[in-house]
């Protein structure tokens, strides 16, 4: 799209989501469920439907709060979790128009699945149940115009990033640089055809986790626009509050140690962990669905977070503030190194050994940035992508495994991470 129309549909997008979410924001819902007092009234169902209207970036948004009822409450959640897999589909028609823009041709069963229900539907694509040669497929299809409805999204929140790092509490936050990371991840979230190499790359990162199950790709049937993979039985977001508490807690368990070796053993960083993509299977295992936000970490960054998370586990505060210094960037005029140390000790040893329900993970993130800002120290934005990955990952074991000791579990991962040798520069 050329600048000025850019530039237009930006301006155009942006007096939408004014008029569309103005009545909403001035009755008080959307604040309500930030604050997670909405209760069982109608704020939290007005606010998902806004989200689901608005779509882009906005909907996105209201899937990641959908995974956190510890900070929006349950009501909320629950509203906003209908985002993850249960959005309104696309007419059969266009569908069918990107199937056959991408593959050549619409084999038979896959039309035939084109024209009945998806099975799932997001912010993206909509997914539907097919049969192909006999074997049952999953095959995930972009909407039309997905990608330009997320780029002109960004270029609004970028504007706002870049705002709110004037405001005294965002300075030296990277606001801005967190915008780009991100912004990048969720273009290429559009892009399903390198989706299906990631999720090649996330199967193969898992072989060995028994009980963690990632489909498989479907060569031939995977383009620009779609993807077909192996379709996974069992797959049930009401499941997980139906099974015994004991199963919860392993499959929880099993979840973080997938999430730990995607960090510190392959430097993937998953930032997209809702229940749309992340299932509770009734035979105990854990289906990982999506890889379209999949962050792949640079050798440096991946070194650096495992190193840092590492020294949390040891309860080492120097090591974790040696690691900080090393990726920050301080502003001219000089800063307080020596303060900045002695505090990030006491906030590692603060958090140190405690179980998932008594490490608050979103207040030592906000804690952290805090140092870095009175200390008049920059974040590399690099290094805030890992932390939102387990960000996404912390709602889910408040909610299904609190006394899980998030430490414990990374060890064996952090060490085998500090002891792989280094890979090849990106």
């Amino acid at each position: 799209m050329p600048g000025g129309m850019f530039r237009r549909a930006v301006a155009a997008r942006a007096v939408r989501v004014a008029a569309t979410g103005g009545p909403v924001l001035a009755s008080g819902a959307g604040a309500r469920v930030l604050r997670g007092r909405c209760g069982a009234g109608r704020s939290a169902a007005d606010v998902a439907r806004l989200l689901e209207r608005l779509g882009g970036g906005f909907l996105k948004a209201g899937q990641l709060l959908g995974t956190r009822p510890d900070l929006v409450g349950d009501a909320a959640a629950a509203a906003l979790g209908r985002l993850q897999d249960d959005v309104a589909p696309m007419p059969p028609s266009a569908a069918a128009t990107v199937v056959r823009s991408a593959l050549g041709t619409v084999p038979d069963g896959i039309a035939a699945a084109l024209a009945a229900a998806p099975v799932a539907g997001g912010a993206i694509a909509c997914v539907y149940r097919a049969e192909v040669d006999g074997r049952g497929v999953a095959v995930k299809v972009r909407r039309p115009g997905a990608a330009a409805a997320i780029a002109i999204d960004l270029a609004i929140l970028r504007w706002l990033a870049r705002t709110a790092a004037y405001l005294p509490p965002f300075r030296r936050v990277p606001l801005p640089g967190i915008v780009d990371e991100l912004g990048v991840l969720l273009v290429r979230q559009a892009d399903l055809r390198a989706e299906a190499a990631g999720l090649r790359r996330l199967r193969r990162a898992l072989a060995d986790l028994p009980g963690v199950v990632v489909p498989d790709t479907v060569p031939g049937l995977c383009g620009d626009g779609v993807i077909t993979m192996d379709f996974v039985d069992g797959l049930d977001r009401s499941c997980a509050e139906t099974l015994p508490p004991s199963v919860r807690r392993e499959q929880t368990a099993l979840l973080v140690r997938a999430v730990y070796r995607m960090l510190f053993v392959e430097g993937l960083a998953h930032l997209d962990l809702h229940q749309g993509n992340v299932y509770f299977r009734r035979d105990g295992s854990v289906a990982l669905l999506d890889a379209g936000l999949v962050c792949a970490l640079d050798e440096r960054s991946r070194r650096a977070f495992t190193e840092f998370f590492a020294g949390m586990i040891r309860g080492d505060g120097d090591a974790c503030a040696e690691v900080l210094v090393s990726t920050v960037r301080a502003e001219a005029g000089g800063t307080d190194l020596a303060g900045f140390r002695r505090r990030v000790r006491g906030l590692v040893v603060e958090a140190g050994g405690r179980a998932a329900g008594d490490f608050d993970l979103a207040g030592f993130c906000v804690r952290l940035f805090d140092l870095q800002r009175r200390h008049r120290l920059f974040a590399d934005p690099r290094f805030v992508i890992p932390m939102t990955c387990l960000l996404t990952l912390e709602g889910a074991v408040r909610r299904n495994h609190p006394a899980l000791d998030f430490q414990l579990e990374a060890a064996p991962y952090a060490l085998e991470g500090l002891l792989r040798p280094a890979a090849a520069p990106d």
